[in-house]
């Protein structure tokens, strides 16, 4: 029975590290790898385990990331100048109720702008773009897109591995009758939960970027000018053209 189960938490233990060179290869940038730690038990190495757990080729996964659906992260930047700040954020407020998005985030600065962090179904983020342009002036736009189209295909292959190393832990878990031996088993379970939550954590918070695109809508109060604007404003005009042209 002992040497039956120090095999097995070597067979674990294998898996584990296998797993966590991949994980740390690939995102090294995230919080929570590990350390290199593992299991400090005598037992023969397992082949088999190595070429069950090894990572998918290349070729295999640029096919994954050409047949699968783009995961687009869209965010947008909109600047308007408009006469009327109130009616102007009611005007914006509707148009994204109307595309079945939300106001994630509302601020006003009293008698100068408002601005508006919007999120909106991704197959209504060009219709609700539109319908915003036409609520004032146009100042300013920017746009950004993110796939993580790659990333999501490398998540999910981690996290199936991930979850047939658990099963294997936990059956190693039931089967162990030493104190010692339970314990060790349930920190590498531990861990691998850990590993497991992160990154279903991670998938989480990029299934819904790419679900709801982001629209910051800025408001800005355009100034109203009286006659003695307008007249000081075309003389400017007129000196300005004196020294630049139009190329």
């Amino acid at each position: 029975m002992k040497s039956y189960l120090k095999a097995g938490l070597w067979l674990v233990a294998s898996v584990f590290i296998s797993i966590l060179s991949g994980c740390a290869a690939t995102h090294s940038h995230d919080d929570g790898t590990y350390g290199g730690q593992s299991f400090a038990m005598e037992a023969a190495p397992m082949r088999s385990v190595s070429r069950m757990q090894s990572q998918p080729p290349l070729s295999k996964m640029n096919n994954d990331v050409a047949q699968q659906e783009r995961k687009l992260i869209k965010r947008s930047w909109l600047t308007i100048g408009v006469k009327d700040l109130e009616a102007s954020e009611q005007a914006a407020k509707k148009i994204v109720e109307q595309q079945n998005g939300y106001i994630q985030n509302t601020q006003d600065e009293q008698g100068k702008s408002f601005n508006l962090s919007i999120r909106v179904p991704q197959e209504n983020y060009l219709p609700t773009l539109q319908q915003l342009r036409s609520v004032g002036e146009i100042i300013s736009e920017n746009e950004n897109v993110q796939d993580v189209t790659t990333e999501f295909i490398d998540n999910q292959a981690r996290l199936d591995n991930l979850y047939r190393l658990r099963n294997r832990i936990q059956l190693l878990l039931n089967r162990a009758d030493r104190i010692e031996d339970i314990l060790k088993i349930e920190r590498e379970l531990n861990r691998t939960q850990s590993e497991i939550d992160r990154l279903e954590g991670r998938m989480k918070y990029l299934k819904g970027q790419v679900d709801y695109a982001s629209i910051e809508l800025t408001g800005e109060k355009q100034k109203t000018y009286g006659p003695l604007g307008y007249f000081f404003m075309g003389i400017w005009w007129g000196v300005e053209k004196l020294f630049i042209w139009d190329s």
